[in-house]
């Protein structure tokens, strides 16, 4: 059976997409018939997500660590090290970039003999490398180029992160693999308070473009509708967001309701006739593939990969701003009910045809095993070089 490695800085509830992406797709490769470990060094004092499949080739192992900067460090490299050591894994999926917990897990697989992949979640859009420009721009003739160079291949979430990863001027072979969502049976939808719910679930952070959909909302107020905002403040952006609402009166059509998982989450898509997601950049945006797979249609920005919306009829996929975002909320306030439903149904059925969890770590496994035994990888997965 093959042994796989997947390793994240971070799994706790409170980590946002990345955490829960790798435990998902570890989950759903161990299940297509991998043995996986996924390997984490979250806060101790923080909730962790937990493993949703019950599947006994897959294990969840996060070590709390203690001390200072450099002690971390070492105690990062002893576990890992002995890890592989023990266990003698035949890949190392690392999942993000930047961090040295990253760069130490590449440095053990270099020594080790060990091939390992980078997911990069995002991290390599435009946008994301305009933030912390220099710092950015030196790890990458420094420590992070060294790590990319290293690397046996990348796995991209879609076609644009993996055009992305290539102006980096890497040439290894790039496996567009997406994230997946659960398919679940479908709760009915209900109204809440007699109002229509437009949702936002993500994290609350300047790239999520939130103020851009106050001034939206600003333009096409319509008060049978209201935004439900949920998940986690970053960086204290959520009362800047809240300010912005305030100065223009709109406090009573926005609802905040903090981070949500399980059946608080579910119930958010339940409550919710349209989801809105106005971000500048997104690798794969989990949270519009949820929304598809509860029926609910979806408005977000060409910054992230969600050309589906159009083609298949299920959404609004505009460019990231004010003018596009508002334009797009008022055709969807504008669309009848029937419309929004038969929008919805259209969703599911492409998540359930293209994005479910089983089909994602059955294509996944397909690419590491063609890795490991040399062999011409699935060309249906692989971009053009």
């Amino acid at each position: 059976m093959l042994k796989l490695l997947h390793i994240v800085p971070d799994i706790a509830l409170s980590s946002g997409g990345l955490g829960l992406a790798a435990l998902r797709f570890g989950e759903a490769v161990a299940k297509a018939g991998a043995r996986v470990t996924l390997f984490s060094a979250s806060n101790g004092s923080q909730t962790l997500l937990k493993p949703i499949a019950n599947v006994d080739s897959f294990e969840c192992v996060n070590y709390s660590l203690s001390g200072n900067f450099a002690q971390r460090l070492i105690q990062q490299q002893t576990q890992i090290v002995e890890y592989c050591a023990q266990h003698r894994p035949d890949i190392i999926h690392l999942h993000g970039v930047w961090l040295p917990f990253l760069m130490i897990a590449a440095r053990v697989a270099n020594k080790q003999g060990i091939p390992y992949i980078i997911s990069p979640h995002g991290s390599y859009e435009p946008w994301a490398l305009n933030q912390k420009r220099l710092k950015k721009a030196i790890a990458l003739v420094t420590y992070q180029g060294m790590v990319n160079r290293a690397a046996a291949m990348f796995f991209a979430t879609a076609p644009q992160e993996a055009d992305s990863i290539r102006r980096l001027r890497l040439s290894q072979p790039i496996a567009v693999i997406p994230n997946g969502v659960d398919i679940n049976s479908l709760p009915e939808h209900v109204l809440a308070d007699g109002k229509r719910t437009i949702l936002f679930l993500s994290r609350i952070h300047p790239k999520k473009g939130l103020l851009d959909l106050v001034e939206a909302w600003a333009q096409v107020r319509d008060q049978t509708w209201r935004i439900v905002i949920a998940g986690p403040d970053e960086d204290g952006h959520q009362s800047e967001v809240q300010g912005a609402i305030a100065a223009r009166g709109l406090a009573s059509d926005f609802e905040f309701v903090g981070l949500v998982d399980g059946v608080k989450k579910s119930a958010c898509f339940q409550n919710a006739e349209l989801f809105i997601l106005p971000t500048y950049s997104e690798n794969f945006g989990i949270a519009v593939a949820e929304a598809l797979v509860h029926e609910v249609p979806v408005i977000t920005t060409t910054g992230a990969p969600w050309e589906d919306l159009v083609t298949f009829k299920c959404g609004w996929w505009v460019t990231p701003g004010v003018a596009s975002i508002s334009a797009a909320l008022k055709a969807a306030m504008n669309t009848e009910a029937e419309e929004l439903r038969l929008m919805g149904q259209r969703g599911r059925q492409v998540v359930m045809r293209k994005y479910s969890w089983d089909k994602i770590g059955q294509d996944a496994l397909r690419v590491y095993l063609a890795l490991i035994n040399r062999s011409p990888f699935p060309l249906e997965f692989m971009t053009d070089r």
